[in-house]
């Protein structure tokens, strides 16, 4: 398949009209329209659908925007070498995180590290684990930091525990007790993340072994979603320590959950791939930072 027409799927999906794909290619939307008009013709795939005078990508033209998004970051990143070299650039770090440390914690740690290392060109991505450590074992990005598990034995894997505490809208009742069980939280609504995260997975046995009912009120994917939450009223829900240290820390206490519940990731590169002087130098200022959080057993 030629790249063109799937890099003008991939660009109008990411910028939401062809009008703001052509910019961001810098073609024609005549010409955009043409290049979506050949994909559809190869694939024999209905790709959008016009609703509202609005282009709406199908459910089959998302699988293939997701398959191609690792293609069409990985050339920006050779182009972005290239006129690395060109410039007589010092390099160009690469960084893939997972969600819940990307909010103030990552940022927060390649803002100071631009400013202390003002040659260096920065690409920082955040992604859901299995891409993060497909990126880090194609060379994609030097570091990672990931959930666990670790399923590419290429990869090397610094395991990292982080401790959950219980986030309780400022109102509740709840916010009278130092610390909170499971019993405690009987019937109680709950904003849980997503059924096939290790957190859900946690506390449900924990909940079952001490015979009572996990209330699932809502649920969602990122902890910051589920902390806006609990700052809305909805119920309470457990939090990573990243999240809550770069928060606003407003509507809402905390307290300690026991039995603990706690997220497992790990700090990643490749094996054999030798990593840059940049790039190892961020590693080890990661690992540091991230130590400080760890959990405490």
């Amino acid at each position: 398949m030629r790249y063109r027409p799937l890099q003008a799927l991939h660009a109008v999906i990411e910028a939401g009209t062809v009008t703001a794909a052509a910019q961001d290619l810098g073609i024609s939307q005549p010409a955009i329209s043409n290049l979506l008009a050949q994909l559809q013709d190869q694939t024999k795939l209905k790709l959008f659908e016009r609703i509202h005078g609005r282009l709406v990508p199908t459910p089959e033209a998302m699988i293939l925007y997701h398959e191609v998004d690792t293609v069409v970051r990985g050339l920006e990143q050779v182009k972005l070498a290239v006129a690395n070299l060109q410039n007589q650039r010092v390099g160009t770090l690469q960084v893939v995180s997972t969600h819940a440390v990307s909010f103030g914690f990552m940022t927060g740690l390649v803002s100071d590290f631009i400013n202390s290392h003002p040659d260096v060109d920065v690409s920082f991505q955040t992604r859901y684990s299995k891409n993060i450590q497909q990126w880090v074992a194609s060379g994609l990005a030097e570091i990672g930091i990931s959930e666990l598990p670790v399923l590419d034995e290429n990869l090397s894997v610094l395991p990292m525990r982080f401790l959950c505490q219980l986030a309780i809208p400022i109102d509740s009742p709840l916010a009278d007790l130092d610390v909170i069980g499971p019993k405690d939280l009987d019937n109680v609504p709950f904003i849980a993340m997503g059924a096939d995260h290790m957190i859900n997975s946690r506390t449900k046995e924990l909940f079952l072994k001490n015979n009572s009912r996990l209330r699932i009120k809502c649920q969602s994917h990122l902890f910051r979603s589920l902390l806006e939450f609990v700052k809305s009223g909805v119920g309470v829900s457990l939090i990573d320590p990243f999240t809550l240290a770069y928060d606003d820390q407003r509507g809402y206490v905390v307290r300690p959950f026991q039995p603990d519940v706690y997220i497992d990731m790990a700090l990643i590169k490749h094996k054999t791939r030798t990593i840059s002087a940049i790039g190892d130098s961020f590693y080890q200022k990661v690992f540091t930072e991230m130590t400080a959080y760890s959990y405490k057993n």
